[in-house]
C-alpha cells in the first residue's frame, strides 16, 4: 500500500507540475502490529519448534517446496524482536523441539509451554512452528521488451502460535505468506534459500508482532504568497508550530478562495504532524466545502483524506500497543 501511494503522490505531482507551488513531504511514520499484547507481557521467548530439515544444498536450488532452517529462522526472529526494543528482555531456545520427523506443525503442550516459560524466565512463549518455502521458476513478460525475463520465484510462509503458560491452547497463531524473486542467472542455492526465507520471515513476523516505522508521503503548499513560502522554510527546519501559525494567520486573513483552500490543506496536514488527527479531520472539511469538485484541489484533498482515514483507523491499536511507553511516540 504504501508503495501505491508513493505512485500516487509523484503522480498528482507530475500531474500538477505547473503549479510550482506543490511539494512532498516525506517522513516516518509509526504503524500497529497486527497483535497487541498486555503490558505485563515483557519478557518474550522464542522457541524452534520447526520440523527437522536435511541438509541444504550449497550449489543447487530445487525446485518446488522445502521448509526452513528452524535454526536459522529462530535466531533471526529473535534477533529482529530484539532489536524493536518493544519488550524488556527477548531469549531464544534454537534447539529443535519438534523432533518427530514429521514435516508439518506440531503443538506445543501446556507442561511444555510451563516448563519452557520457567527455565527461560518468559511471560509468554512464541513457537516458529514453520517456514514453508514455494519455489518455481516463471517468465515475465514486459511490454516493449523483445523476449521474457527468467526469473526464479519463492513463496515463503512462516508459522508463529503464542502461547502464555496458564492456556491450554495457543492464543493466537499468526501466518502470513509473501514472495521473494530473483534473476534465474543469480538464483541463490537451497542453503541460500533458506537464509533468505529466514530473514524475510523474521522480518513479516516481525511487523506483526511490535509496531514499526515505516516511510510515509504528504504534499502541501508552499507558495503563492510570502506566508506560504515562510511556512514552507518552517516545514524544513521540521517547525511544524511556525508552519501552523503562518498558515492559520493566512486563512484568517486572506480574501482569496485558493489561499484559502490551500492554507486549511495545510493546516490539516501541520495537525497531523502534531499528532492531532481530529483536528486535521476537522481543517480537511474546510477544504471540502470550498473546493470545486474535480479540480485539481479535490484531487489533492481527496488523495489526503484517505491517507488521514486509514492512520486514524490504526490510531487507537497504536495507542494500545504503545501505553507501555506513555504513548510516547
Amino acid at each position: 500500500m504504501m508503495k501505491i501511494y508513493a505512485l500516487c503522490a509523484v503522480a498528482l505531482v507530475c500531474c500538477l507540475a505547473s503549479c510550482s507551488s506543490v511539494q512532498t513531504l516525506t517522513f516516518d511514520q509509526l504503524c500497529p502490529a497486527t497483535v497487541s499484547f498486555p503490558e505485563q507481557v515483557k519478557n518474550i521467548a522464542v522457541v524452534n519448534n520447526m520440523p527437522s530439515t536435511p541438509e541444504a544444498k550449497r550449489t543447487l536450488l530445487t525446485l518446488g517446496e522445502m521448509n526452513g532452517n528452524g535454526k536459522k529462522s529462530a535466531e533471526m526472529l529473535a534477533s529482529a524482536l530484539a532489536d524493536s526494543k518493544y519488550f524488556n528482555q527477548v531469549m531464544i531456545c534454537d534447539s529443535a523441539l519438534n523432533a518427530t520427523g514429521l514435516s508439518g506443525r506440531r503443538a506445543l503442550t501446556q507442561e511444555e509451554v510451563t516448563q519452557l516459560a520457567g527455565e527461560l524466565d518468559a511471560d509468554i512463549i512464541f513457537s516458529l512452528d514453520q517456514v514453508k518455502i514455494q519455489t518455481e521458476r516463471d517468465e515475465i513478460f514486459y511490454p516493449g521488451l523483445p523476449g521474457s525475463w527468467s526469473v526464479i520465484k519463492a513463496k515463503v510462509t512462516p508459522v508463529l502460535s503464542l502461547y502464555l503458560p496458564e492456556r491450554e491452547r495457543p492464543m493466537n497463531i499468526i501466518a502470513k505468506t509473501d514472495s521473494l524473486q530473483w534473476d534465474a542467472s543469480m538464483a541463490p542455492s537451497d542453503r541460500q534459500m533458506q537464509e533468505e526465507a529466514a530473514s524475510f520471515s523474521a522480518y513479516m513476523l516481525t511487523h506483526m508482532l511490535v509496531p514499526y516505522w515505516k516511510h510515509a508521503e504528504r504534499i502541501y503548499y508552499a507558495g503563492g504568497c510570502v506566508e506560504m513560502r515562510d511556512a514552507a522554510v518552517c516545514v524544513n527546519e521540521n517547525d511544524w508550530q511556525g508552519a501552523h501559525d503562518l498558515w492559520q494567520s493566512l486563512f484568517e486573513q486572506t480574501k482569496s478562495k485558493k489561499l484559502k483552500i490551500k492554507s486549511a490543506f495545510n493546516l490539516a496536514l501541520a495537525s497531523e504532524m502534531q499528532g492531532d488527527l481530529l483536528q486535521a479531520e476537522k481543517w480537511l472539511k474546510e477544504v471540502e466545502k470550498r473546493v470545486t469538485a474535480g479540480s485539481d484541489e479535490d484531487v489533492i484533498r481527496k488523495f489526503y483524506a484517505e491517507q488521514l482515514a486509514e492512520r486514524m483507523k490504526q490510531f487507537p491499536h497504536l495507542n494500545t500497543q504503545m501505553s507501555r511507553f506513555g504513548n510516547n511516540f
